[in-house]
């Protein structure tokens, strides 16, 4: 079912087997009453049957007709007395005898619960033997339709049925009901939709079911009309209202003015400048006119349609709409006065030009008003004229009279005999061609006569002075300049010279006011002889109206702003500045809460979001800014205008820093890598250039005609929700690419023009488009608009067409705005917003031209739209509330963000968000007598609410509940979550003696981006550590070497350093598969001089979330993490424990810690729930007896209500230069400030848009890291002192951002020295970066590092090696300085193997990028395959550094995959079994063999070359301990199987389940060529051994023992040369590097990673030979001591 204003589309489908006639009875009543929003109906306009059939008649009635009813009985029992008659002739079908009209017609009524209540309410004056048909029998004959809705539902109950029935006569033609105003919606709710779909769920209901809709006209309890999604808030704008004066009104009590702003009318409070809004026209409002006493409002738009509306002011209803006949481009209306004791207006006037736009007269209609709240006004009169008309006004207290002027025209009108209007021309004999203005009337009594004035303006500077009873010009002023010797016009006389032009004019009872050309608003005596006030403004003045009491003058002028100019006290206020001209772009800041736009003005402008007002504003000369975006700091801003030039703005010094000249024709696209690194921008020719804004925006690269010819005003580019990715249309309409934001590398490339879709029920849907334009969803979704008025949803990463939505809107469709969850979308078109919930939408008009551009707020709770003004939208989806659900109706869950929060504190009264400004300065009560700290005042009922919660609480939490463990992780970056992780240290290992070692650990490449405060530095003596899994490494930055620390088994969380930096204190989790019994963390105290352990100590806790030494080094603490959130303080003296404590009463766990600088016995502890603790430790006699002091402190609420969601305290630390102000930052963004003496929350602002996880103070300056990876450094030198100001003048306390950083993830650890000048941060992706604050500005990356398991290493020589892992990178890395050098990214998959080839193809001629940092590198290795996780494979390219082919070759991750050497072919294998055979040159797959194929996946694929052939033997084993041997040429044309190998195991795994297929718990099947006919295999079997089987023999010919199973594993040369060392290198499940001698069979165990050894590989160096480990994301590389 679809309903809009004036329309209703019912869906009917007839229940019968056979074609038969059917009565359609529509009960237009309760149709009205159940889904229309207007209140009054008096016609239907047309009655539309859709559908292949015969129609016989159609009417309407106010009866209700019965078919199959007996006449004779019917009339003798009175059946005529009700409202029930029997079929007219009209309607009346043939039936037999005996035949029933129910078994051969079928009777329908819509709605079904319209039959129900009728017949309920005429049951008791129907004879028993008349048969009226049962709701269970119009059942049969009617679809069963449950009629529901996502946002409301419309069962009503059966008592309040309220059919209206009467035993006597009616009208012929009654009018359709009309709602009360006490039913109508409220002016919230009300919404001018131009759609709202009600969706039709047909089911079945049994017999017994009883679901009758009745009807009902209470509104307030039944509402079927859903909530409206949007409500318009703040328009910024004025339109086409700069054009005539006649667009200003005031109300009678001057609290309020009225102005349009293109199709919307606003409402303003003076003193608060709120708006209020009435809406419902479609094109700009050309004029509005109040009636005498101001109840009606009467608005007139200009285009073709000529529609007047009147509203209903006291309520902003709009209670009649009007098409002035014959009209168009109406200009004009006025209200006219009946006489002087009855203020109220009947009469009213409206001029527009004729219909047809070739025709030039003027028409003018009078209208009488008197029925207008009955939804009608009467046309009195109509005549056309071929004078112009700019302005008419009533004569005052006569509603027949009335003034008009143009262009030369003066003309007095009258209507004689009620109906026939005359007018009259009034000439100026002394001047010609005048242009005149305004038009005004003054009252003048005296003793003799009374006598009425009208004064004209003109462009010229006349005033003419005319008597109405006389019609005749009586006096003309000329106003000019008076010019003095010095040059200077400071007075206006009636010289001769030239004049001032007239605008605007005003009169009151003693003086007169002008607006001119020249900016001035003056003041007049009413003879024009003297000037009282005059008012510069900087345009002409085109608009003027006095207050009623006039002492106040309402300014409009053509630059777009409204003032009032108080004629008292001559002060001017500044109400409204706007664009004169059409809004080009947008852009949003949600840390400042400020917009910036730009316009065809030639302006860019500043708003608060808030306000509305304009903050500042750019002129712009000889060009036009057209596009306009921030950058990611906020702090500058990128502008790029209409003849090719970006300008970057410094918001700081309101400077333009660069300017770049890249382009001849208009920019189109610009925007910001998510870093702030990379600036991509487009123009009109559809070239694509990438800018790096980190060298003073230095070109890196272009692409010519990359981006189709589109539309004006479209957003050509798109950028992906993490940044890393920008898509276009491009190069031709029917094609969409991605490309890398960094480098502009082309990833994917959508062919739209034929695109199919596989729907739920299997069937394929096509679709032929041409693109608009793209826009990126956050659910990697990429959203595609088509010329046809289609939206095509894409997967982003894959290509797959995933849906297609038809006739988004009917003509156009400009843009589109995603919510951050993609739950919302709203998109724009037809001059409309539509707002969409999946495929249910509402529309909402107020724009008269076509949508630029629109997009949700970053807290999603606001809309902005822009075209021809700035429309500022709530979003009330959010608190829309959902009502009971019948049956299994459709129902959509609310958002996340509503569930978890309590919807009473974050919403007022009217739904609207509650956003209070920030920063907060909070005057808090305490009670003496309490520990926690209450933040803002509580009413009486809240605090008996809490009262009664925390006693409830009490009773709940009792000694069972005491030590429970928070099962949940917590959702915040800053807190530390261990890493799971199944294996164990081999109890059982073989290490060798000291100085006897086979291999010596040599470098680690990694940062445990897992950990939290890992990394140490300082900056005095230069110590630096971090760490790897479970090893600590103590780097010297000035040669890079590395000393490891070594002694932990499992992950260390983390770690700290003494303040006399004598002492490091590392801690690790305990395993995850202990018992709750069994906890036992290890620290170990670490000394600095000597790098050894000094002891450990264990704490019985899950892991150590953080810890830190005392001020004077007395003290340690350690914190447990969420699961049990222990704190223990250690005595530094022996290390003993002195306390223990812990929360025993409260789920809330603790974030992060940090001591006082001033006081050694006191620290603080960030907590969840809201929750701060500040604590001190009271001293006894001794260490020994020591007393913790805990005072709970709570975050003030507003920051939970304005950021709906459940604040954590993520880190503390202390201001330097006070004893008692702590600063705490949140995982909302918000900085508190709390005095610990008071325990109190002084202030909060909101320093980032993100959880800040990282903090650190100096005095005066403060340093904050985000878990986006922005850091940024604050000055907080006044913030003291504006604390002890509460009436400070500076709204952000003295705070201020001196410089900012933005890196590549969360920030975990950091440290800095002493003053601020630099430091070292490690971020959550594995990164560590050195940071300098000073004049060089720089920031240099030391430590790169995977984030996921890597799944292969390549060497590349001896001096590179490549890796890849599951966080879908391909990464080089240097061996001698452990640097990445270069970066492959694959677009969120997961790379699973990697492979490489000697051979290269050579990208396309524009896809030529920067040289890659390989060509320097003498190697054989020219290209890298890599498989991935979609069963794909990409070719890299190493020489030029790019993705060269893809290919997609499996339906199943890709497991193993190899490239026989000097050929171009590629095996690869799949986890389903399955092995193709593709051609890498020409881009093909050759076959697939499915001899595998089951449910084992492919381990291992190895291939060697047989010259004597010129052919090529390969194996291919599966985890199944299958190995097939496999024979082809060197093209691969030919491939034959020759042997199967299937090695025996037992039936259980080694861990001993039985279950079937779960390959995770065996050791993979290793099998590998390592002689001409010697075949090497390793796997799971009856005994954990190396087999060594003979091809030619067919035989195993060696077994050699192995101590663990293997993982993995890798051989040095092999050659039957004695000289050489021939060794076997392994890695177990258990953590352990194994050599093995392969002649003796001896080997060693190397411990040192902390999760199973994924890959080994030897590098062959000429002074000896290097191994190569990895586990999970760290990569060891291992010194071969053997000679």
């Amino acid at each position: 079912m679809k309903v809009t204003q004036t329309c209703i589309q019912f869906p009917y489908t007839s229940t019968s087997q056979d074609i038969r006639w059917t009565v359609l009875c529509l009960d237009l009543e309760s149709i009205l009453l159940t889904y229309m929003t207007n209140q009054h109906y008096h016609m239907i306009k047309s009655f539309q049957l859709c559908g292949n059939m015969m129609v016989k008649n159609c009417f309407s009635s106010q009866f209700f007709y019965e078919p199959g009813l007996n006449p004779h009985k019917a009339k003798q029992k009175g059946l005529k007395c009700t409202n029930i008659r029997l079929l007219p002739r009209e309607l009346s079908y043939p039936i037999g005898k005996d035949e029933s009209w129910h078994s051969k017609y079928d009777f329908t009524i819509i709605p079904i619960s319209s039959s129900s209540s009728l017949i309920d309410q005429q049951s008791t004056e129907i004879s028993n033997d008349v048969r009226l048909q049962t709701p269970r029998e119009i059942s049969q004959s009617l679809t069963d339709l449950t009629l529901n809705t996502h946002r409301t539902m419309s069962p009503r109950d059966s008592q309040a049925t309220t059919w209206r029935s009467t035993n006597h006569p009616v009208d012929r033609f009654p009018s359709l009901p009309a709602m009360h105003e006490s039913s109508l919606p409220s002016v919230s709710s009300r919404s001018n939709n131009e759609g709202i779909h009600l969706f039709v769920n047909p089911q079945s209901m049994g017999d017994e079911s009883n679901f009758d809709l009745p009807l009902s006209t209470d509104r307030s309890q039944q509402p079927h009309i859903p909530d409206s999604m949007l409500r318009l808030r703040t328009v910024i704008g004025v339109g086409n209202g700069t054009t005539n004066c006649t667009n200003l009104l005031w109300t009678q009590d001057g609290n309020y003015i009225l102005y349009p702003s293109n199709a919307i009318v606003v409402q303003m409070h003076v003193e608060t400048q709120q708006q209020l809004f009435f809406i419902g026209h479609t094109d700009k409002v050309s004029a509005i006119a109040f009636n005498g006493n101001s109840s009606l409002l009467a608005t007139i738009q200009a285009g073709p349609n000529g529609i007047l509306r009147l509203w209903k002011f006291e309520t902003r209803r709009c209670i009649c709409v009007v098409r002035v006949p014959g009209t168009s481009n109406l200009h004009a209306l006025d209200f006219g006065i009946r006489n002087l004791t009855d203020a109220s207006s009947s009469s009213l006037i409206v001029v527009g030009h004729g219909e047809h736009p070739q025709q030039s007269r003027t028409v003018v209609c009078v209208y009488n008003t008197l029925n207008a709240h009955k939804g009608s006004i009467d046309l009195i009169c109509r005549t056309t004229t071929d004078a112009t008309i700019t302005h008419i006004r009533f004569v005052p207290y006569d509603s027949t009279r009335f003034v008009s002027i143009g262009s030369d025209n003066i003309r007095f009108w009258r209507i004689k005999n009620g109906n026939d209007l005359k007018s009259m021309s009034i000439s100026v004999d002394d001047i010609d061609h005048l242009e005149y203005t305004d038009l005004q009337f003054e009252h003048l009594t005296t003793n003799k006569l009374n006598e009425l004035l009208v004064y004209i303006s003109s462009k010229s500077g006349h005033v003419l002075e005319l008597l109405y009873d006389e019609r005749r010009v009586t006096k003309i002023h000329r106003l000019l300049p008076k010019k003095h010797s010095n040059g200077s016009t400071e007075k206006i006389t009636m010289a001769n010279g030239p004049s001032i032009g007239i605008c605007a004019f005003a009169c009151t009872n003693t003086f007169c006011i002008t607006g001119s050309n020249d900016g001035y608003v003056r003041v007049w005596s009413n003879d024009f002889t003297q000037v009282y006030i005059e008012a510069k403004h900087d345009q002409a003045i085109c608009g003027l109206i006095t207050s009623p009491d006039q002492t106040r003058v309402l300014i409009l002028t053509i630059s777009g702003s409204i003032g009032i100019l108080n004629l008292v006290n001559r002060e001017h206020l500044n109400l409204i500045r706007a664009h004169t001209q059409r809004v080009t772009d947008i852009d949003y800041d949600d840390t400042r809460k400020q917009m910036i736009s730009v316009g065809e003005d030639g302006t860019i402008r500043i708003w608060c979001f808030r306000t509305g007002k304009q903050l500042s504003e750019f002129i712009a000369e000889n060009e036009t800014p057209v596009i306009v975006t921030y950058a990611p700091n906020r702090q500058v801003f990128a502008c790029g205008f209409n003849n090719g030039t970006i300008k970057i703005f410094d918001l700081n010094t309101s400077t333009i820093s660069t300017e770049i000249k890249n382009y001849t024709t208009s920019v189109t696209g610009l925007l910001y890598a998510h870093n702030g690194s990379r600036l991509i921008n487009s123009d009109e020719e559809g070239n694509l250039c990438l800018l790096d804004a980190n060298d003073n925006y230095k070109l890196q690269r272009t692409m010519s005609k990359a981006l189709c010819l589109l539309p004006k005003n479209v957003v050509t580019l798109s950028i992906s929700s993490d940044g890393k990715h920008t898509a276009y249309v491009g190069p031709t309409e029917f094609v969409v690419t991605i490309v890398e934001t960094n480098s502009l590398n082309q990833t994917l490339r959508i062919d739209i023009s034929s695109c199919s879709q596989i729907t739920n029920d299997r069937s394929t849907a096509s679709s032929s488009e041409a693109a608009l334009f793209v826009h990126f969803a956050p659910n990697r979704q990429l959203l595609v608009a088509t010329t046809n008025l289609k939206l095509l949803k894409f997967d982003s990463h894959s290509g797959k067409l995933l849906n297609i939505i038809s006739s988004v809107h009917k003509h156009s469709f400009d843009c589109l705005g995603l919510s951050s969850d993609s739950q919302y979308l709203v998109t724009g078109g037809d001059n409309m917003l539509k707002f969409w919930d999946d495929v249910n939408y509402q529309s909402f008009v107020g724009h008269s031209e076509s949508i630029r551009k629109v997009f949700f707020t970053d807290d999603n709770m606001h809309v902005v739209s822009i075209g021809d003004s700035i429309f500022i939208w709530d979003v009330l989806a959010w608190t829309t509330p959902r009502p009971g659900l019948l049956n299994n109706t459709p129902y959509i869950a609310p958002p996340k963000i509503v569930q978890h929060a309590p919807v009473q504190s974050n919403f007022d009264n009217n739904g609207q968000p509650r956003n209070p400004p920030e920063p907060f300065q909070y005057h808090q009560q305490t009670n003496g007598n309490t520990a926690q700290a209450i933040t803002r005042s509580l009413s009486n009922a809240e605090l008996d609410k809490t009262t009664s919660v925390l006693q409830g609480q009490k009773k709940i939490n009792n000694k069972k509940s005491t030590n429970k463990q928070i099962d949940h992780s917590p959702t915040i970056r800053r807190h530390f979550i261990q890493r799971i992780n199944h294996t164990q240290l081999a109890k059982k290992r073989y290490v060798a003696p000291p100085n006897q070692e086979s291999l010596k650990l040599q470098s680690v490449i990694g940062y445990n981006g897992n950990g939290r405060e890992n990394l140490v530095w300082h900056a005095h003596s230069g110590f630096f550590a971090y760490t790897v899994g479970c090893n600590i490494i103590v780097e010297n930055l000035n040669n890079n070497h590395q000393t490891f620390l070594t002694g932990h088994t499992e992950e260390i969380s983390t770690m700290t350093l003494s303040n006399d930096v004598t002492i490091l204190a590392s801690a690790q989790c305990s395993l995850t598969t202990m018992n709750k019994d069994e906890l036992q963390t290890k620290i170990i105290i670490w000394d600095i001089k000597t790098l050894r352990q000094k002891l450990f100590l264990h704490q019985t806790v899950y892991a150590i979330q953080s810890m830190a030494f005392s001020r004077d080094d007395r003290f340690l603490i350690t914190m447990g993490d969420y699961r049990k959130p222990q704190l223990t303080l250690w005595s530094t003296q022996d290390f003993t424990s002195l306390l223990n404590w812990q929360d025993e009463l409260s789920s809330s766990y603790i974030n992060c810690l940090t001591w006082n600088p001033m006081r050694a016995n006191e620290f603080c502890l960030g907590c969840s729930n809201n929750l701060i603790r500040f604590c001190t430790i009271i001293e006894q006699t001794n260490d020994t007896n020591l007393r913790l002091q805990v005072v709970n402190g709570q975050v003030p609420s507003s920051i939970s209500e304005h950021t709906k969601k459940t604040c954590e305290i993520t880190a503390c630390t202390y201001l330097i230069s006070s004893t008692n102000l702590v600063l705490c930052s949140t995982n909302c963004g918000f900085v508190t400030c709390w005095n610990t003496r008071t325990n109190t929350c002084l202030l909060h602002w909101k320093a980032d848009t993100n959880e800040i996880c990282f903090m650190t103070s100096i005095k005066h300056q403060l340093i904050t890291g985000s878990s986006t990876g922005c850091l940024r450094l604050w000055n907080t030198e006044n913030l003291e002192i504006n604390l002890g100001s509460p009436n400070t003048n500076d709204s952000n306390y003295g705070l201020s951002i001196q410089d900012e950083f933005q890196l590549d993830d969360g920030i975990i650890s950091g440290a800095f020295d002493n003053i601020f000048d630099m430091g070292i941060i490690g971020t959550s992706c594995g990164s560590l970066w050195y940071i300098c604050w000073t004049s060089e500005r720089s920031k240099t990356r030391l430590v790169a590092s995977h984030t996921d398991r890597i799944t292969g290493v390549i060497p590349i020589e001896d001096t590179h090696i490549v890796t890849s892992s599951f966080d879908g990178t391909i990464r080089i890395f240097q061996l001698e300085d452990r640097n990445e050098i270069l970066r492959f990214d694959a677009n969120g998959l997961k790379v699973t193997c990697l492979t490489s080839w000697d051979n290269s193809i050579l990208p396309t001629a524009d896809a030529f990028g920067p040289t890659s940092p390989i060509k320097t590198i003498q190697t054989t290795i020219r290209s890298i395959v890599a498989g991935y996780n979609d069963g794909t494979l990409r070719i890299f390219n190493l020489l030029h550094g790019q993705m060269v082919l893809k290919l997609h070759p499996h339906t199943a991750a890709i497991s193993a995959i190899h490239t026989p050497s000097k050929t171009i072919i590629c095996l690869s294998g799949a986890s389903d079994g399955s092995v193709a055979v593709s051609n890498l040159a020409q881009g093909i797959v050759l076959r697939v063999l499915n001899d595998h194929r089951g449910n084992a996946p492919i381990c291992t694929i190895d291939s060697k070359q047989i010259l004597e052939t010129n052919s090529y033997m390969w194996l291919i084993s599966s985890h199944d301990r299958r190995v097939s041997l496999w024979k082809s040429n060197h093209q691969s044309d030919f491939c034959q199987l020759i042997d199967w190998l299937t090695f025996s195991a037992p039936s259980y795994a080694p861990d001993g389940t039985t279950q079937e297929n779960n390959w995770q718990s065996y050791p993979p099947s290793l099998a590998r060529f390592i002689d001409v006919n010697l075949l090497l295999y390793i796997g799971y079997g009856i005994e954990k051994s190396i087999q060594i089987y003979n091809l030619d023999s067919k035989q195993i010919v060696r077994t050699i023992p192995l101590s663990q199973w293997c993982s993995c594993f890798d051989l040095s040369n092999l050659k039957p040369d004695d000289d050489e060392n021939r060794l076997i290198a392994i890695g177990t499940k258990d953590r352990l590097v194994q050599l093995k001698d392969y002649t003796q069979g001896t080997f060693q165990d190397f411990i040192g990673n902390s999760d199973t050894l994924l890959n080994i590989k030897f590098i062959h160096k000429k002074s000896h030979d290097l191994l190569v480990t990895t586990s999970y994301n760290e990569i060891f590389i291992w010194k071969v001591l053997l000679t």
